[in-house]
């Protein structure tokens, strides 16, 4: 291990001549762990900032000063490196590993001796595998380090030692403490892991998890009729559900694994379709209902979810981006299972798919890749029923990639030019509303040609297909009785 820190030294500036520099926590411990990395936090004995200033100039870039200076960090940037500079918390290095959160993150490598410093015995644990706090001081200085200890077990893929979720348990209701956007930053990080359930659900048994969303609360106590059990099982087996399918889905929809992965990939939509699991049925408690005979009922409780989770999201200052999908997947995470149930009885039919597939376009991914997680963490349903649903799914995807999708994306069979020039339109909202019904009908095979496409036009508006020899193409263009309550809404 010597040998490989040394060969991490040696990737950096000369320190020789600069004074004692150590390369200290996380930054330290993913080396060891053979975690690539191009980030390292430095810790500086004396003046931090012209240790930092003196290693720009060697690297012919500048510094920045990140934070006030009394708790600055000075950060160089060259090329894909990021170096970060701080001075020693205490008087000596000891002093500054033993003030720090995990023992994982308590280890030093002296630049200019090349030894390792480790008076928190941090290296044990890394061997180990094992998350356990240096003190208990660690948490009551900073509670988010709660929240650190099961992001960093999910990631690097440890355990958290029962002394320290003993601690956490305890202080649990410090959580409050912490801003919202350093709870976001935590919580997305641990759900950035592939098998973050396991940690989520230590989280919930320590009542971690409840006071960072107390949103969940109300589901605890709410049963379940339809799935056997109560709701926070069930939106925590959803989660589970959810991590599962982003593993398996080249397995279980091999054909198009690629663009859903494509899909996937932009932004940070598996994360956000974890927290979609988690907060999709948020309004369930506040909409449940018996009906006359007997059947609980959970009417609107989509609509209801979207505001709950809205709120939460705000709390933890998600971006709009953040905050809008995953709305969109909480409001409409009952459409595919709609779908479904009008398949089952006979009574779906072309053009309702293709609304689905016209409004979401690309988003029926996430809406179906939810709908999988959902309806596997549902109790009770047979595998009959199970089989049929994934069919179905597959069925849909089948029809978006191999029909729909093509179609949509090729040239359209008219443009606004046609309408200006074949009916003497002039540009106005009924365009949009023309143009939709041309494509809407390409998508459900009514039409496929350019001529078919102004022949719908012209009966759309009671008009010939062509300006000349029609008295009526230069005036104000008037729909056909009925068309604008029927036709074209």
């Amino acid at each position: 291990m010597k040998k490989e820190l040394s060969k991490v030294a040696g990737q950096l500036p000369d320190f020789s001549e600069i004074g004692r520099v150590y390369l200290v926590g996380g930054s330290l411990r993913d080396r060891i762990l053979n975690l690539r990395s191009n980030d390292y936090d430095f810790a500086v004995r004396g003046y931090a900032r012209a240790v930092a200033e003196r290693v720009a100039t060697k690297l012919g870039v500048r510094t920045v000063q990140m934070g006030k200076e009394d708790k600055a960090v000075y950060r160089v940037v060259s090329g894909n490196k990021v170096l970060d500079f701080s001075p020693l918390h205490g008087d000596t290095i000891d002093d500054d590993l033993k003030s720090r959160d995990f023992t994982v993150n308590g280890l030093g490598f002296d630049l200019s001796s090349q030894t390792l410093i480790d008076p928190v015995e941090g290296l044990r644990d890394i061997r180990s595998r094992t998350i356990r706090l240096i003190s208990e001081d660690a948490i009551l200085t900073d509670p988010l380090r709660m929240l650190r200890a099961f992001r960093l077990a999910a990631v690097l893929d440890f355990e958290i030692s029962p002394q320290t979720l003993s601690v956490i348990k305890e202080h649990a209701g410090l959580i409050a403490q912490s801003a919202g956007e350093r709870i976001r930053a935590e919580l997305f990080g641990m759900a950035e892991a592939d098998r973050s359930y396991p940690h989520l659900r230590q989280m919930s048994e320590v009542g971690l998890l409840i006071r960072l969303i107390p949103e969940l609360g109300p589901c605890v106590d709410c049963p379940c009729d339809d799935h056997g059990y109560n709701l926070f099982d069930h939106v925590m087996e959803t989660y589970e559900e959810m991590e599962f399918v982003l593993r398996q889905y080249p397995r279980i929809w091999p054909e198009y694994a690629e663009p859903i992965r494509s899909y996937l990939e932009q932004g940070n939509r598996k994360v956000l379709l974890r927290w979609a699991a988690l907060l999709h049925d948020l309004g369930k408690p506040a909409t449940r209902r018996i009906d006359a005979t007997g059947k609980v009922r959970y009417l609107a409780h989509e609509q209801k979810g979207v505001l709950i989770a809205r709120s939460l999201c705000l709390r933890l200052r998600m971006s709009g981006q953040e905050r809008s999908y995953i709305e969109l997947v909480v409001r409409n995470h009952l459409l595919p299972l709609h779908l479904f149930v009008a398949r089952q009885r006979g009574t779906l039919t072309t053009r309702g798919l293709v609304r689905f597939v016209r409004k979401y376009e690309d988003h029926i991914i996430g809406l179906l890749v939810h709908s999988m997680a959902d309806q596997r963490a549902k109790a009770g349903r047979s595998t009959e029923v199970q089989e049929a649903f994934v069919t179905f799914l597959n069925e849909i995807f089948r029809r978006y990639f191999n029909e729909f999708q093509p179609t949509m994306r090729a040239p359209r069979l008219i443009t606004g030019k046609d309408l200006i020039e074949h009916f003497g339109l002039k540009p106005s909202e009924l365009f949009g509303k023309l143009l939709q019904k041309v494509e809407d009908a390409r998508l459900n095979r009514e039409i496929q040609t350019r001529e078919e496409a102004l022949r719908l036009v012209a009966m759309l508006l009671d008009r010939p297909t062509s300006r000349a020899g029609s008295a009526a193409a230069s005036q104000k263009p008037r729909l056909a009785d009925g068309v604008e309550g029927s036709k074209l809404k």
